[in-house]
């Protein structure tokens, strides 16, 4: 069951991003033109003879009878994808930048860095966060999902785990990824806390997730929808941690 349930976690996680961020390097109008390879539709068509309710039922069953393995599986999948993306991005861009028109740009993608944000999202982002939010959270605030238990959890998750562990480690993760110091990355991250609103950006899109999260979304999918949505959430602090410091 596990390896069946990898390969249904690996299917629906990627190929989506896969099918929806090809583009093409420099283009008059944009840089990224979405376009859809036929080696990407017959993927996507093989999908469709998947047996779904049996293709759910699966993962369900693995997410809670694994959740640890279902969490890392997850995170890593989704931290390597948005890291994947970016690296994709920025190749481009440099492409565009001293006018080198070569599609073949995915041979300079940088499989160390990528490890490293495997290693970030599947052991932070999916097994820590399976312990914080579905064994330490119900045993301080307890396990109901009433309006004023999801907004102390909310709240929690917002002003203390979020400023002072998730959002530094994205940080100093990012600091080692790219051989800077500790220093600073902690230093990065003060800077755009107080000069670019990093923290009210964070919360104006995290609030209503995890009040969704905590309030509606069952136990054991936690992970999965909260990884969905940082995939997303990943792209704007990239832009975000990525802005120059002005003195």
């Amino acid at each position: 069951m596990m390896i069946d349930s990898l390969l249904l976690i690996i299917c629906f996680t990627i190929i989506p991003f896969t099918i929806a961020f090809q583009s093409t390097p420099c283009s008059p109008k944009t840089r990224f033109v979405t376009s859809y390879p036929k080696r990407n539709l017959q993927l996507a068509q093989s999908l469709l003879v998947v047996d779904i309710p049996n293709a759910v039922s699966t993962v369900d069953s693995f997410f809670k009878s694994s959740p640890y393995e279902a969490a890392f599986i997850t995170c890593g999948i989704k931290a390597s994808a948005a890291d994947l993306l970016a690296q994709k991005r920025e190749l481009v861009k440099d492409a565009c930048g001293e006018e080198i028109h070569n599609a073949a740009t995915d041979k300079k993608i940088d499989p160390e860095r990528n490890l490293a944000f495997i290693l970030y999202g599947g052991l932070y982002q999916g097994i820590t966060q399976y312990y914080i939010y579905n064994i330490l959270f119900p045993s301080w605030f307890g396990a109901g999902n009433d309006i004023s238990s999801v907004a102390i959890k909310v709240a929690f998750d917002m002003f203390v785990i979020s400023p002072l562990l998730c959002l530094p480690i994205a940080y100093l993760t990012k600091s080692v990824i790219y051989g800077q110091s500790w220093k600073d990355g902690l230093a990065k991250y003060k800077y755009d806390l107080v000069e670019n609103n990093l923290l009210q950006t964070y919360c104006s899109i995290w609030i209503p997730v995890q009040a969704l999260t905590f309030g509606v979304v069952p136990e054991h999918l936690r992970i999965a929808f909260i990884a969905f949505v940082s995939f997303f959430w990943l792209i704007i602090l990239s832009t975000v941690s990525s802005s120059e410091m002005t003195k």
